[in-house]
């Protein structure tokens, strides 16, 4: 067998996420059709071959390419922001839920309001679901990941490249805010919840008014989960973004502590 370039296994790679076939079958169908990725994925299921597969644990992948085709934009190869609410409408939620955030991480969406097809697919094979219906029963079980610390840094770390701008390095603003509030005062999971959610979110308004780093969305959760909402157990010699100190003194002066 001759050697796979690199080119060669990223499109195994590709081939694999979207059907959840075996490395073999994706190399095979590749070689038959000249390792062109969508010549392949037709191939896949026009021939029988994704009823035959077991690595995706019994889905009918034929109904999550149906799936995808039912949501995609006309013309193009994405789902976009007509299609995603469509979706978001069949699951009976709202796009702004942060199970949707979930299904996003799931998926590995690279941006907000869009979906490729290797995302959406290769995200409902993880899921293990190949209908609206299916997915629908393992919301709550999704939400209910959002409790463990792990799996909620995860999420929330996964949200600042998800809410970034296609060409931009930072999160804008408001963009952040709205995400903030979206993890840290979301009422399906209150464990999460920062009591001084709202308060950052002022201060950043009102005396930062620029784009987020990643540095101070990965750090916040760090500071949130460490220091008290009293501010009792911070040390001024940390190593926190400037904007933590600062937010940590603007609190101390509207409540009278400095």
């Amino acid at each position: 067998m001759n050697r796979l370039t690199k080119q060669q296994k990223d499109k195994i790679t590709q081939f694999r996420s979207i059907t959840g076939s075996s490395e073999k079958l994706a190399n095979d169908c590749l070689k038959s059709t000249g390792w062109g990725v969508e010549q392949a994925i037709d191939y896949f299921y026009t021939s029988g071959l994704a009823n035959q597969t077991s690595s995706s644990g019994g889905l009918d992948l034929r109904a999550i390419e149906a799936l995808y085709q039912q949501y995609k934009e006309p013309g193009e190869e994405l789902i976009s922001v007509d299609g995603i609410t469509r979706f978001c409408s069949d699951l009976e939620v709202d796009p702004t839920d942060i199970v949707v955030l979930v299904i996003s991480c799931y998926m590995g969406a690279a941006v907000m309001c869009e979906y490729s097809k290797e995302e959406f697919t290769g995200g409902l094979v993880k899921l293990g679901v190949d209908s609206v219906e299916k997915l629908k029963g393992r919301l709550p079980e999704l939400r209910a990941e959002l409790r463990g610390e792990g799996r909620f840094r995860e999420v929330y770390n996964f949200a600042y490249n998800f809410s970034r701008e296609k060409g931009q390095k930072c999160v804008q603003l408001d963009t952040a805010v709205a995400m903030w509030q979206l993890l840290l005062a979301s009422p399906s999971v209150p464990e999460q919840r920062w009591p001084l959610i709202d308060d950052w979110c002022d201060f950043l308004t009102q005396h930062h008014n620029r784009a987020i780093s990643r540095d101070t969305w990965v750090q916040l959760l760090d500071f949130i989960k460490s220091v008290k909402p009293d501010f009792s157990n911070f040390d001024e010699n940390s190593a926190w973004p400037y904007l933590l100190d600062e937010f940590v003194d603007h609190m101390k002066t509207k409540r009278g502590q400095q």
